[in-house]
């Protein structure tokens, strides 16, 4: 599986300019987008992941300089629950437990300013003292790309091929996030996930982990300027393996998305589980559906997740 290469736009961003020489001010836009790209990585705790698959990756080359024989799949090993390191969760009444940060701004994050290597957002709502989520987006969304431009953003990465999509007004502007950033005093101290699985609002946020079969589902919100639609529905079969060693998996993926000007929410649903209990850690399970719907209001049994920036 090659999801580990999708990292985020501006990754891509970085990588395009640093194969050639770069002018001053140039290089001073690649500093800044990297200090950005570690500061998301560090967030959601990616970093952690790239310097592990990077491990992986050399030892299947040393693997296969030395001898081409298939070596036995080794036993899955138990490691530090990643799904709750630096993440709180809320009860019932949409109040984080054990929050203890003060009032905190929910932002939706749209475009990154280089020039002065800052993020511009749109303030939608509020985590208040007691930790209580009070969400309300009405703001404009001024930076916007064009809904038929979703093929090459996709996020999730679950359309093998692009042709599959099916537009209607495919030039309306569009802007979709998987998750809210968390601003304090101007910084950003983490983000927040909405849905009813800490396994699920990690795993389609990290690279490498797309594709795991955790069923549960996630919420994004997504701004557009005009009336539009997007709809596909692929049956794929084929290798989704993270080690080198091919695991062969049937997957159904639906998008029946059909959004209104302004704010829209889609529920991303993880549906039914190839597992494989003798895999490595990287290859324990994958999906078998992905279904993406909209939705009008945010489900009673959803939970939010805060995940902190690991040096706040």
């Amino acid at each position: 599986m090659k999801s580990l290469n999708y990292l985020f736009p501006i990754l891509l961003f970085v990588l395009g300019f640093q194969g050639s020489a770069q002018t001053p001010e140039q290089q001073k836009m690649i500093d800044n987008a990297l200090r950005m790209r570690d500061s998301i990585l560090e967030c959601i705790g990616l970093e952690e992941v790239l310097q592990k698959a990077d491990q992986q990756q050399k030892g299947l080359e040393a693997d296969k300089q030395s001898n081409n024989k298939t070596s036995p799949i080794p036993k899955a090993t138990k490691s530090e629950d990643k799904y709750w390191k630096n993440t709180l969760a809320s009860d019932k009444d949409k109040k984080l437990k054990n929050w203890n940060k003060g009032e905190a701004d929910l932002v939706f994050n749209y475009f990154y300013d280089s020039r002065n290597d800052k993020i511009n957002y749109v303030k939608v709502g509020v985590i208040k003292v007691d930790g209580t989520i009070d969400l309300n987006p009405t703001g404009k969304i001024p930076v916007l790309q064009p809904l038929n431009n979703f093929k090459n953003s996709n996020n999730f990465f679950d359309i093998h091929n692009p042709d599959s999509y099916q537009y209607s007004n495919e030039k309306a502007g569009f802007k979709l996030n998987p998750y809210l950033l968390v601003y304090q005093n101007e910084q950003q101290i983490g983000i927040l996930t909405i849905g009813n699985s800490a396994k699920v609002t990690l795993n389609l946020l990290t690279p490498g982990d797309l594709y795991f079969g955790d069923e549960g589902y996630m919420l994004s919100w997504i701004y557009v300027d005009e009336a539009c639609a997007i709809k596909a529905n692929e049956n794929w079969s084929g290798d989704l393996s993270n080690t080198g060693t091919p695991i062969i998996v049937e997957t159904n993926v639906v998008y029946d998305l059909d959004f209104n000007p302004g704010w829209n929410m889609v529920k991303t649903e993880v549906i039914g589980t190839y597992e494989f209990p003798n895999a490595p850690e990287e290859d324990r399970s994958r999906y078998k559906k992905h279904k993406h719907t909209t939705i009008a209001s945010i489900p009673n049994d959803a939970t939010y997740f805060f995940r902190s920036t690991v040096q706040f």
